[in-house]
């Protein structure tokens, strides 16, 4: 497909790097960190970082907070819409899949126990 007939939506997201960051920031949201700490964080390079972070300024999902030293850190921009929007799917995402959770480890244990020898 032609970038140019891409959706907004698509230029933003369509980037494991970027969906790696937004998750590291999303699980992280009450501390501020520069970018070395975010690629650490998201488990991606530095240079990876640096490829895909225009995209989150650019649609002001992220901010700059303060300077530590020489390094700038960053959060995410909690007054942009689509940031609580994604809060929002980040907490829809993890309620769905929690009863799937809760039951496989229900039935892991299950298995546990049956595997065990008992005890006379």
């Amino acid at each position: 497909m032609n970038e140019s007939c891409d959706s907004l939506f698509i230029k933003i997201f369509c980037s494991v790097p970027v969906i790696k960051i937004l998750d590291f920031l999303l699980d992280n949201d009450v501390f501020d960190y520069s970018k070395t700490e975010i690629a650490e964080g998201a488990a991606i390079s530095r240079t990876t970082l640096f490829t895909a972070w225009p995209k989150l300024e650019e649609a002001g999902l992220v901010i700059s907070t303060r300077e530590v030293g020489k390094a700038k850190m960053f959060k995410l921009n909690m007054e942009n819409p689509i940031v609580e929007k994604l809060f929002e799917l980040d907490d829809a995402v993890s309620n769905y899949f929690a009863p799937v959770s809760i039951g496989s480890l229900v039935l892991e244990e299950a298995k546990d126990k049956k595997a065990m020898p008992t005890q006379p």
